[in-house]
């Protein structure tokens, strides 16, 4: 039995031997036959796509040469596109590839957008539309239709009232501007006024394009010849990936509209949109000549479609692209107006009854609300601006002002302004707790807020309109509008000399409309024609009138729009020319180098950054065409300053140079500039492009509101006590506190008078949102078993205007932790308690100097985002460059001469009891101003200013010390003779080791240290985060980008 088993045992073992390689075969045929189907299936898949090319190359081949034979042939034909194919054609490859230039802006911002994690830039280096030109299919003229008149509910055309609106850009003309009580506008003049078309004589058509591209060969010289573009692809280690990108193919419907003028090129405005997305076929090739074509690489093919796609779709119906044709001819790239109509100003005060956001416990917890409001617009949604956030408080009083733009954006969508009350939240989505809603149209024209402020107390609503929710908010609300001409502008303008009033203008433009229209005059009637004309030249002469003047003194607050076009020249500085290996002719080294920067501009408004472009990889003339608008309070002492960085991975983005334009000194003589400015004060060289247009608006700011966020508490000499304070306080020191600074002063033997620890110094307080946070002073008693904080008070800095001496009484109240908190959030403390008393009063003399400063050093080092740290970075680089010398001194004598005639507290002595000069020194105020603005020094005054330390009676250790430094450096005898020891050196490195840094030499020349430093900042703005654990976020608005 054993036996017969062992051989069975040993049979199985045998048969199972014996299948194994049939087992083995098996899987290997069935993997080989898998193998030829993929390439089968492969090979099949390829041949059917290259038929299909070939066969669709034939066809179109075969059209031109269809085409081109009847053209030559002598028998008449009926009229078709053939001879507008022949003269694009030849003009074809005659145009300059730089007119894509926007193109290639939408194209880089669709694919910026887009890009996967693992791309860190990408860059359209050249763009080519070749040799083959575009073929039209066929032209449909359209008629003009009833794009003049109104819809009605049921969608039926009506015909359309008198706007008044004749001029894009132009709101309705009132010549009657009466108030009528609570008379509503016209709703069919707002729907008209947002959605009709342009008044006068259009020209409709309708158009079928095509393009297809020749065969080419492997070269990039023979696929040069079609419509092409040149991208890189940036990834990390600034590795960069070129990828040729060949447009094959593309047929789409395009309608054209066009504003007939008198005057050449006799069209003025085009607007074109595309019916259906355009169908187009790319072809991504390698610069390797042997590479294989990468459309069949999803990654690269997916993208480059999608985004050629993308940028398409911008133009399709209903969003269009309007060009403005005369002044494209013309040469002329810059704006002579700002694209925003007007500004919405809004005065949030007060929110009452609303619920609470957090709900009590019952007597352990009371509920409560960390409140805040949002503005926005209603349909996009986004908030432009937020209020400061009131913790624990169901009666908070914001006392905040907000500024909103409004462009035909808004006006076309039909926006709604929103105000929207929130609960924030520390770790959860934010609660809301309502909404109130007021149509935009509403505000342009109703006789309660056209150019004035409206004061309303609204009920809260939920998402829903028809929902109530309890509560109620407070606020005034005023649209104000783009100021006309005055009389101050006419004056000084210097378009056309020979005018000096409305009048002439009226005249002027009658007597060229009527000489323009004469031919049509005489055979119809062109009244309608006659107002549209009039209407227009109207708009273009008071616009080239305006921007030939100064802003208006009369209106300081408008509308600043700024364009940074390209920069010209852009390279880095090399810091050791023996070592880098260049000669002496570097002319076409700029657009040739590997080491070009990765260029980005920044946008600074009053020391504030508002807006960044793109960056713009290794490219020596990088163009940017970006631009933004933003309201501005007062024309005469606003700054802007654009900073241009280099983009680096694992370090702080160098500065390559910053361009300094003090708006009282570039409006001075036009309210229009395009000009080009040299790069100063970074590691490169370069010239930008920048243009500057301003509007004001219908506006009068008082001068306390027209401040500065950002600047500078000056507490000038002692703090007084008035009105019968206890005596306890007058014993207490006082310490005020700002959110980026403490200061403590002292009482002096005079009871009831504070001063600081050196008695001949002024106390200096740094300010970042001004008309949101207010300065605190405490009262602190350090006697044993005394209260700490036994009074406070409470400075707003609203009533203060910038840069004035005001003296200023403020109540003292009860201290303590609620009290300190309530007093801190709501603008009009009177008391924790109902009927509460304040103890009494201080007085203290105070001055507000815009701008940051060395004082804010400490808030720039600590912020998460770092925006300040760059901003003082650029400050540095305006003082050491000396930039803002002569602004400063036409600044300070247009404050001083619009201020010479207010009421002051100052009195007639030359010096004040802190011995300092009164205002109207103006040489002292800008020694002031300088001393404040080295925003990167240290905070102290420099020793030989006049407000610096008291100089101390050197001790005889100490002169033998620095007798034995002085002759250990070398200047034992002649301190002129240039020679300089160690500490001379070291000494001279600490003094200018800023400037030394920010220009990469010292130890900042070599990366590592860089990167090191790049590390220490990013450890600080982590700590900045880690400590902003557990509070509420700020509702701050980001930077505008351009992507």
């Amino acid at each position: 039995m054993g036996m017969l088993m062992r051989e069975g045992e040993s049979g199985n073992g045998w048969f199972g031997h014996a299948r194994r390689p049939w087992l083995t075969v098996g899987v290997a045929v069935a993997a080989m036959t898998a193998a030829v189907g993929a390439m089968l299936y492969g090979v099949h898949g390829w041949l059917s796509q290259k038929i299909d090319n070939i066969l669709e190359d034939e066809v179109w081949d075969a059209g031109r040469q269809q085409e081109i034979k009847r053209n030559d042939s002598e028998i008449e034909l009926p009229e078709s596109v053939a001879w507008l194919n022949s003269l694009l054609a030849s003009v074809w490859r005659l145009i300059n590839p730089d007119l894509f230039s926007a193109l290639v802006d939408t194209l880089e911002d669709v694919m910026q957008a887009s890009l996967p994690k693992i791309v860190r830039m990408v860059s359209v280096d050249d763009i080519g539309q070749g040799s083959e030109a575009f073929r039209i299919l066929g032209i449909r003229w359209l008629p003009t239709g009833a794009a003049g008149q109104s819809v009605d509910s049921n969608g039926k055309l009506r015909p359309a009232k008198d706007s008044g609106r004749k001029v894009k850009g132009e709101g309705q003309q009132d010549e009657k501007s009466q108030d009528k009580g609570d008379e509503k506008p016209d709703q069919d003049q707002e729907t008209q006024e947002g959605r009709e078309a342009e008044e006068g004589d259009f020209v409709n058509l309708e158009l079928a394009f095509a393009y297809r591209a020749r065969t080419s060969g492997k070269s990039i010289k023979s696929k040069a010849k079609n419509a092409h573009l040149y991208l890189k692809f940036y990834l990390p280690g600034n590795i960069a990936v070129p990828v040729w990108v060949e447009l094959r193919g593309i047929v789409g419907i395009m309608r054209l509209r066009l504003q007939l003028t008198p005057d050449p090129p006799f069209f003025q405005l085009c607007t074109l949109t595309f019916l259906g997305q355009p169908r187009a076929d790319l072809s991504c090739v390698p610069l390797s000549k042997h590479s294989l074509n990468l459309m069949n690489v999803p990654l690269i093919s997916s993208f480059v479609q999608s985004s050629i796609d993308a940028a398409l779709a911008e133009y399709v119906a209903p969003k269009s692209l309007t060009l403005d044709l005369k002044d494209m001819l013309m040469g002329e790239d810059f704006k002579k107006d700002t694209l925003a109509r007007g500004v919405v100003l809004v005065h949030i005060k007060r929110a009452r009854g609303f619920k609470e956001g957090d709900g009590g416990i019952g007597p352990i917890k009371k509920g409560s609300s960390d409140s805040y409001v949002s503005v926005s617009w209603g349909k996009f949604g986004k908030p432009v601006a937020c209020t400061r956030i009131i913790k624990e408080e169901q009666e908070p009083n914001w006392d905040e002002w907000a500024m909103v733009l409004v462009t035909p954006d808004e006006i076309n969508a039909e926006e709604t302004l929103r105000l929207q009350l929130w609960d924030s939240d520390k770790h959860t989505a934010d609660d809301d707790l309502g909404r109130v809603e007021v149509n935009l149209k509403e505000l342009i024209h109703g006789s309660h807020t056209k150019n004035k402020m409206w004061d309303r107390e609204d009920e809260l609503r939920a998402e829903d309109p028809d929902e109530k929710m309890p509560g109620t908010l407070t606020w005034s609300v005023g649209y104000f509008s783009k100021a006309h001409i005055q009389q101050c502008q006419l004056n000084k303008q210097t378009f056309e000399p020979s005018i000096r009033s409305t009048d002439g203008i009226k005249k002027r433009v009658s007597e060229d409309a009527r000489s323009k229209l004469r031919e049509a005059m005489s055979s119809r009637d062109v009244s309608d024609e006659l107002r549209q004309q009039e209407a227009q030249d109207g708009k273009e002469l008071e616009d080239m009138m305006i921007i030939s003047s100064p802003p208006p003194e009369e209106y300081p607050s408008g509308m600043l729009g700024i364009q940074i076009h390209n920069i010209t020249g852009l390279e880095v500085a090399i810091l050791n020319r023996s070592r880098s290996g260049h000669g002496e002719d570097r002319e076409d080294e700029a657009e040739q180098s590997g080491e070009l920067p990765d260029s980005y501009c920044t946008v600074i408004l009053n020391h504030k950054k508002i807006y960044r472009t793109r960056t713009k990889p290794k490219n020596a003339k990088p163009f940017f065409n970006a631009g933004t608008e933003r309201f501005v309070k007062d024309w005469r002492t606003a700054e802007v300053i654009i900073s241009v960085r280099d983009s680096r991975e694992g370090e702080n983005d160098p500065l390559l140079g910053v361009v300094y334009l003090p708006l009282g000194r570039v409006f001075a003589n036009r309210s229009q500039i395009m000009d080009t400015y040299p790069l100063a004060g970074g590691i490169g060289y370069g010239r930008a492009r920048i243009s500057m247009v301003w509007r004001s608006v219908e506006l009068k700011m008082p001068r306390e509101l027209a401040g500065w966020d950002y600047g500078t508490l000056e507490v000038i000499g002692a703090i007084k006590a008035v009105d019968q304070l206890p005596e306890k306080l007058k014993g207490c020191k006082l310490k005020l506190r700002t959110k980026t600074n403490k200061a403590k002063m002292y009482s002096h033997q005079d009871e009831g008078v504070w001063k600081p620890k050196r008695e001949d110094e002024n106390v200096f307080l740094g300010v970042t949102k001004r008309y949101a946070s207010p300065v605190i002073i405490h009262f602190r008693d350090s006697s044993f078993m005394s209260e700490d904080n036994p009074g406070l008070a409470v400075l707003w800095l609203t009533g203060i205007p910038d840069e004035e001496d005001q003296t200023v009484k403020v109540k003292v109240w009860k201290g303590g932790k609620h009290q300190l908190r309530r007093a801190t959030a709501c603008a009009d403390y009177r008391g924790l308690d109902e009927g509460e008393e304040p103890l009494g009063e201080v007085e203290l003399r105070v001055r507000f100097w815009r701008g940051l400063s060395g004082y804010h050093k400490a808030y720039a080092g600590k912020e998460k985002k770092g925006d300040v740290k760059g901003v003082m970075e650029v400050l540095d680089t305006v003082n050491d460059e000396n930039m803002g010398e002569d602004s400063e001194e036409s600044s300070s004598l247009r404050s001083w001469e619009s201020s010479s005639d207010s009421d002051t507290d100052s009195d007639s002595d030359s010096e004040d009891e802190s011995g300092l000069p009164k205002r109207g020194s103006s040489q002292e105020e800008i020694n002031k101003r300088k001393m404040l603005r080295k925003a990167g020094d240290d905070s102290s005054p420099d020793d030989d200013d006049d407000q610096g330390p008291v100089k101390t009676v050197k001790s005889f250790p100490s002169k033998i010390k620095n007798r034995a430094s002085s002759l250990m450096d070398g200047k034992g005898g002649d301190e002129d003779d240039g020679k300089r020891g160690v500490v001379s050196q070291v000494q001279d490195y600490k003094r200018n080791h800023k400037r030394l840094h920010r220009k990469h030499r010292g130890v900042m020349q070599w990366k590592a240290t860089r990167t090191l430093d790049w590390m220490v900042d990013k450890a600080k703005q982590s700590k900045g985060r880690v400590e902003e654990l557990g509070h509420h976020g700020e509702k701050e608005q980001g930077i505008e980008t351009e992507v």
